[in-house]
């Protein structure tokens, strides 16, 4: 059977044939017959002239589907899937062809940050992410030796006046150099003395041109590093911040890591979402994808924390991965003290006389991209992601508190976040309010929640929907508010206890991971208790159990704490260690009770290393203020939190130590046995600086005003004429060794075939001719 392209060239001479070829089914082969088919219909009826025509109006702005798949080829499956479903969406071949089209050509820019291929494997990843920082040290190492030429040419002398050394208007640059070049090295020194003297030496005037420091160089770095983070997509770091945390930031691998991760699991969920790959019927609450990297990050997690190992000042040795699963990253003690503090919770507002409402709120249709019940397509899904679904609610609850709290209203209570089959997220809230404040507040929520589009609300009978905001009221003779929301607890941590599937009849064995990797993957915090007291004060005061009973009489020996402050410590403590919410509660001020008037709070601290001597071993000075502050990754303080702050009731505080334990973080260190050289001497690196001078390399900064002269002086030195010709000649010569690089590839058929699996494609080398000699010469 011949195909349509072979039917094609029955139409047209052969330079329309070849003008077909080139333009378009060579350019597009998957989608050549298509092609060809339309254009053997147009051109019967209407001739080859218009069967062109259409061919350069509809087919001008295709995309070949192949080699979108195989640039992003962990995701090739999905990606032709979507082009399947938006092709056929469309009235007719062609507008579906152009609409998968113009959605490939966007996946194309999302999921490339800058150069980066977001679908590559972590290990890329890992290496891209230590290319960018080295990058980002090497500009600034680059800059820093311009500096340093520049301050060396200055203490030489060799900066003369402009007028002295003229520059040619006309000519190449190089040769414009070389005559700025001799004129200045003909001219007069500007250090040395005058040949003759015309005026008094008193009405002569010296000013000395100070030498740049570091600053300069950090400055103009951390310009280039910040374009360089936005290119990329990421959002660089607080302005705000001083300008060596910003360029520590990105000058680390770390940070460029995580940056990286973070940015590519979103835009791959985001495509996955938009190619109708999530939803009740596929994926359900996240992709396939995204949920196989998400056991790939915490299995990479659970093999970090085997090899790290915690020691305390008793010789007590815990790996990180067995400390992990004492705390509250313990899914099952993470869910038991949620439950306890809403059973709490509601016991208090018994007590107390009120009222329980439970508030769902859900967002406009234009942040679905499929229909809840048959799960297709929505028309009027704008591309919006969870994160801006998440936003939008938040907005909402901001706006209501404020009204609320206008009106002389507060509520408490717990607010529950987990998505949607198809990944946008809803609101469960359980508060708690005084009773004739109800019907208030349930309006207030119920008029921000249908603010926006209310013409969605109605059903195909005209009336109106709970589809938005749906409220149920607690009622205590038919259960408990902890009984009502006990599911959605469980099914948003780890899916044990409580219920065996969702409401779309999946397996919580299954469903519980897929939220838990969305949670993850978005960044959406999924429990937040409203106007209830701190739970760090709950969790610090915890840590004084009976053991540390000994611990906590020799600090109030030491401390002489007052008798109010150690009164209210002792009987929160017990309510604490009790597992007594409710007293707890009570006893920190009730519900709504501002931060500042509860009787404790958490004594947050700098970290100081106390080994350091407070004089300088060198000099014997008295070390400046914050000599022994920690500093972290990043250059930055470190705080952390070392115990309580109790109110003694007369406007004094006093302070309660409850990390007795001080930790020392190390790798678990290998026995020889295993082949490790142990901690000996031998073992020990060598280093040829001396550590025990205390030498202080902190840079010293110039004053604003003399680094924006000095930026200046050091930026018009960089674009002379001088620089620029190195720079020229630089560049000349790497396009040269680029140009070599790429025709040895060009002859290379296995160097190609490498460069084509990672998505660049690179052409051989054009057949030249066999050269022809006349008979006569032979």
């Amino acid at each position: 059977m011949t195909s349509a392209l072979d039917q094609s060239r029955q139409f047209g001479t052969r330079e329309c044939h070849q003008w077909r070829d080139e333009q378009f089914f060579a350019p597009l082969p998957s989608l050549a017959e298509d092609l060809a088919r339309a254009f053997i219909t147009t051109a019967r009826r209407h001739g080859n002239a218009a069967g062109n025509r259409w061919l350069a109006r509809n087919a001008a702005e295709l995309v070949e589907p192949s080699r979108v798949y195989r640039r992003f080829a962990p995701m090739a499956k999905d990606l032709k899937r979507a082009v399947m479903r938006i092709s056929n969406a469309e009235p007719t071949l062609i507008e579906g062809h152009q609409a998968a089209s113009r959605w490939l050509e966007d996946v194309s820019e999302r999921l490339m940050a800058g150069p980066w291929n977001t679908t590559h494997d972590d290990e890329a990843l890992v290496n891209y992410a230590k290319a960018q920082a080295k990058a980002v040290e090497d500009e600034r190492n680059r800059l820093a030796g311009d500096m340093n030429r520049y301050n060396r040419a200055l203490r030489l002398g060799l900066f003369s006046d402009d007028d002295a050394a003229p520059v040619a208007s006309q000519g190449p640059l190089s040769k414009r150099a070389g005559h700025w070049a001799t004129a200045r090295a003909q001219a007069r020194n500007a250090m040395s003395p005058a040949v003759t003297i015309a005026s008094p030496l008193a009405e002569l005037t010296f000013q000395r041109m100070r030498p740049m420091t570091l600053r300069i160089a950090d400055e103009l770095a951390l310009k280039k590093a910040r374009e360089k983070a936005a290119k990329h997509g990421i959002e660089p770091p607080n302005r705000n911040s001083a300008s060596a945390f910003q360029l520590a930031r990105l000058s680390s691998s770390r940070w460029w890591r995580r940056k990286l991760r973070r940015l590519s699991g979103r835009r791959i969920e985001q495509v996955q979402r938009e190619g109708h790959r999530v939803h009740a019927q596929a994926g359900i609450y996240c992709s396939e994808m995204t949920l196989e990297r998400r056991r790939e990050q915490k299995t990479r997690n659970r093999a970090l924390l085997e090899t790290i190992e915690a020691i305390n000042q008793e010789g007590q040795r815990y790996t990180l991965a067995e400390l992990s699963e004492l705390g509250l990253a313990n899914a099952d003690h993470r869910r038991a003290e949620l439950m306890l503090r809403i059973r709490d919770t509601e016991v208090e507002a018994r007590r107390l006389g009120h009222q329980g409402m439970f508030y769902t709120l859900t967002t406009p249709s234009r942040f679905h991209p499929v229909k809840s019940k048959s799960c297709r397509r929505n028309p009027k899904y704008d591309g919006a992601t969870p994160r801006d679904a998440q936003q939008h609610l938040q907005a909402l609850w901001a706006k209501a508190r404020a009204k609320l709290a206008r009106d002389g209203h507060s509520v408490y209570g717990i607010r529950v976040v987990e998505p949607h089959h198809d990944g946008t997220p809803h609101w469960h809230l359980l508060v708690w309010m005084e009773p004739h404040a109800e019907p208030h507040v349930t309006e207030v929520l119920r008029s921000y929640a249908e603010e926006e589009s209310p013409e969605e609300l109605a059903d195909r009978r005209g009336r109106k929907t709970t589809a938005r905001f749906k409220p149920v009221k607690i009622d205590p003779t038919r259960g408990s508010a902890a009984g009502y929301i006990a599911k959605y607890i469980s099914k948003n941590i780890n899916g044990q206890q409580f219920m065996e599937a969702d409401r779309y009849d999946h397996s919580m064995a299954t469903s519980a991971p897929r939220i838990e990797a969305w949670a993850a993957v978005w960044g959406v915090r999924q429990f937040q208790f409203v106007g209830l007291p701190s739970v760090t004060v709950w969790r610090e005061i915890r840590r004084l159990t009976e053991k540390q009973e000994a611990e906590l009489r020799q600090w109030e020996e030491a401390t002489r704490p007052h008798p109010k402050a150690s009164e209210t410590l002792h009987l929160i403590r017990r309510a604490a260690n009790a597992g007594q919410w409710d007293l707890f509660l009570r006893l920190m001020g009730g519900p709504n009770t501002p931060r500042k008037e509860q009787p404790i709070k958490p004594w947050i601290v700098q970290r100081v290393d106390t080994s350091r001597d407070d004089t300088s071993h060198a000099t014997g000075e008295v070390q400046p203020e914050g000599w022994a502050e920690v500093k972290g990754r990043y250059g930055e303080p470190v705080s952390a939190t070392w115990g309580l702050v109790v109110n003694d009731g007369r406007g004094g505080a006093e302070e309660y130590l409850t990390r007795v334990y001080r930790w020392t973080i190390q790798p678990i260190q290998r026995s020889q046995a295993e082949g490790s050289p142990g901690g000996r001497e031998a073992g020990d690196a060598w280093t040829c600086v001396t550590n025990c001078t205390g030498v202080d390399s902190t840079p010293r900064n110039p004053p604003p005003a003399e680094l924006a002269e000095q930026m200046k002086r050091f930026q018009a030195w960089r674009s002379s004429e001088e620089v620029r010709a190195e720079q020229e000649a630089a560049e000349i010569e790497g396009q040269s060794a680029r140009a070599t690089i790429g025709r040895m590839i060009q002859h290379d058929a296995s160097a190609r075939e490498i460069l084509a699996a990672r998505g660049i494609h690179i052409a051989p080398p054009s057949t030249e001719p066999e050269e022809f000699f006349p008979d006569e010469l032979c």
